[in-house]
């Protein structure tokens, strides 16, 4: 069983030093059993990971491109994440902070790609992806992570599972997106919005083959958080190095 202060010291033993951004996919079933108390494993992973960056900045991803493709609405408030437990617990966190007027835990107003920040700039990192009209736009989150160099961490989940790499996509090739179809945004207010959605370009299966490239290039490191087996990718390096090799011609092999 894994306490709160372990899992916190198995993420800063990944290289993340305090005032690092980082950003989580996961699943949360394969870090073990985690010693909750009074709350549930969700909302110790995400104190712990906090706690691993005091003065940087923790992003959970809380997508909802499922959910709107079922019913064309996204609730800030109320539209919960098609991901997983964390992301569901990071939302509700979320919500907690607007009622008290804490910036310090944001949801970004993105319909289809939302996040959840915590820590100081978390206002300043999520406050453009209301603008967003395509899922992983040059202004929002995701590509902040590059100028944030942020770290990218997947824990228990391959590489299928980093959705950073659907924003380079769309940067390279952003007419490969799908044609818009129309969302209505509701605000924490209860204002209404109309908003558009598009699908990302390329199928995440194929992410994989990006790996060996990124490993020869020092782009990832790897360790482990609980039982989970963790893969560290640096935002920038990955980028950098994508964008080069789709210059180049290189293509995923369906």
């Amino acid at each position: 069983m894994y306490t709160k202060k372990e899992l916190t010291e198995q993420i800063k033993g990944l290289g993340i030093k305090s005032d690092d951004v980082i950003t989580i996919h996961m699943s949360l079933k394969s870090i073990g059993e985690i010693e909750k108390g009074d709350k549930t494993t969700a909302e110790i992973f995400i104190e712990a990971a906090k706690e691993a960056v005091p003065d940087g900045l923790l992003v959970i991803p809380s997508h909802t491109y499922t959910n709107i493709r079922e019913v064309p609405v996204f609730n800030i408030r109320e539209t919960m994440p098609c991901i997983g437990a964390v992301p569901t617990v990071a939302v509700k966190m979320a919500n907690e902070a607007y009622d008290k007027g804490d910036k310090t835990c944001v949801r970004s107003f993105h319909v289809s790609h939302s996040v959840v920040a915590f820590g100081e700039r978390a206002y300043e990192f999520t406050r453009d992806d209301s603008s967003a009209k395509t899922p992983m736009p040059s202004f929002g989150s995701y590509a902040k992570l590059k100028e944030y160099n942020a770290k990218i961490l997947l824990i228990g989940v391959d590489f299928s599972s980093n959705t950073f790499i659907h924003m380079i996509d769309e940067y390279t090739a952003p007419e490969k997106l799908s044609p818009e179809y129309p969302i209505t945004g509701i605000d924490y207010d209860g204002k209404e919005y109309q908003r558009y959605a598009r699908n990302c370009s390329e199928r995440a299966a194929l992410y994989p083959q990006y790996q060996p490239f990124l490993d020869k290039e020092d782009a990832l490191s790897y360790g482990k958080i609980g039982d989970a087996n963790v893969i560290v990718c640096d935002a920038k390096k990955m980028f950098e190095i994508i964008v080069k090799m789709k210059k180049t011609g290189f293509k995923l092999q369906e």
